[in-house]
């Protein structure tokens, strides 16, 4: 299997440029639904140490917004920034907060997940949903991510997993064919997403995921498996 985490941030970046349009629509499709149901899980969890200071916290990666207009509207005391590398992307999220009437609420910012324009412990809690995977060098990006978070500050990752030798085999052909179908019945690069379904395919197992954020200095680190084990959440607290 190739080393997707080596492919050129700008080739990624474009890529996520030109799937931005249609972006939810076909993540819809490829989950039935499910990913609604999996960031509401994921918010949960973030949010799950209760604090009667209001919290800072980052939403990496944010892609489209779905998770920081959750979090937003879970905690209405916290003041929320979501970040992401690609404009396009920040740009719907954008739309989405204003329609949602939550624009004053989260502080928008283009930034690159392996160098932040954050202060050292500036936020309580991190989140991200589905981008983790899309990464180049994940181990750099979790020891970057800790440097931003407070001591005992939450991370909690939402991404796909791999589960047991049939579930990864059903996984590949849906991933390797249904996907790529999905995404050129709604108008979406095939080749993008042909490559987001490899990163997949790629992607560490739990324990290897887990010890990435053991070695980043994380502390109770756990994995909490959604769809048999297809998809997970994995969190741990800064020590």
């Amino acid at each position: 299997m190739p080393d997707f985490q080596q492919r050129d941030p700008e080739d990624v970046k474009n890529m996520f440029s030109e799937v931005s349009q249609n972006y939810d629509k076909i993540n819809r499709a490829m989950c039935f639904g499910l990913d609604i149901l999996w960031r509401k899980k994921l918010v949960k969890l973030a949010l799950a140490k209760k604090s009667k200071a209001p919290k800072k916290i980052i939403d990496l990666a944010c892609g489209s917004g779905d998770v920081c207009l959750e979090l937003a509207k879970a905690d209405k005391n916290a003041n929320i920034v979501a970040s992401d590398f690609c404009p396009e992307m920040l740009a719907i999220a954008k739309q989405k907060a204003v329609l949602a009437k939550l624009e004053n609420r989260i502080t928008f910012q283009q930034a690159d997940c392996k160098k932040m324009p954050f202060e050292n412990e500036d936020f309580d809690v991190a989140t991200i949903s589905f981008g983790f995977r899309n990464f180049q060098n994940r181990q750099e990006c979790l020891t970057e991510i800790a440097r931003i978070l407070k001591n005992n500050g939450q991370l909690a990752i939402l991404e796909v997993s791999r589960a047991n030798a049939f579930m990864e085999w059903a996984q590949k052909i849906f991933m390797c064919t249904i996907v790529p179908i999905i995404a050129t019945i709604f108008g979406g690069d095939k080749k993008s997403y042909q490559y987001l379904a490899n990163t997949t395919m790629a992607y560490p197992y739990p324990k290897e995921v887990e010890k990435m954020f053991a070695d980043a200095g994380f502390d109770n680190v756990k994995t909490h498996k959604l769809a048999f084990g297809l998809v997970a959440i994995t969190t741990g607290v800064k020590k």
